[in-house]
């Protein structure tokens, strides 16, 4: 195989950082539910705020997720409409995975 492009070795490294539960739990609930701050996603997602706070930086380094300021409160959205068709696309084909693993 010739050097990955650019494109690709962006594309791994969006992806790894989807890989981790917090983050994808974070990115789940953006695209289902909508904007949300720390607190309510931390309150939603059972997560303690330190460690939410880390993951929100995660994902906003590698521009899966916007912050907007609103006084003291930080809204989070996600960067667009293809983070969410990742996720929910991601979330379908191992669902299928699942279920084909069950009727074998």
């Amino acid at each position: 195989m010739s050097e990955p492009s650019l494109a690709l070795e962006r594309a791994v490294d969006l992806l790894a950082c989807m890989a981790h539960p917090v983050r994808l739990a974070v990115l789940v609930r953006l695209h289902r539910k909508g904007p949300a701050n720390v607190g309510t996603l931390r309150e939603e997602l059972a997560v303690e705020q330190s460690a939410l706070s880390h993951h929100l930086r995660h994902l906003r380094a590698a521009r899966l997720v916007v912050g907007e300021r609103e006084g003291k409160r930080v809204t989070y959205r996600l960067q667009d409409e293809h983070v969410g068709c990742i996720v929910e696309d991601t979330l379908q084909h191992a669902a299928e995975l699942e279920s084909a693993e069950r009727g074998q």
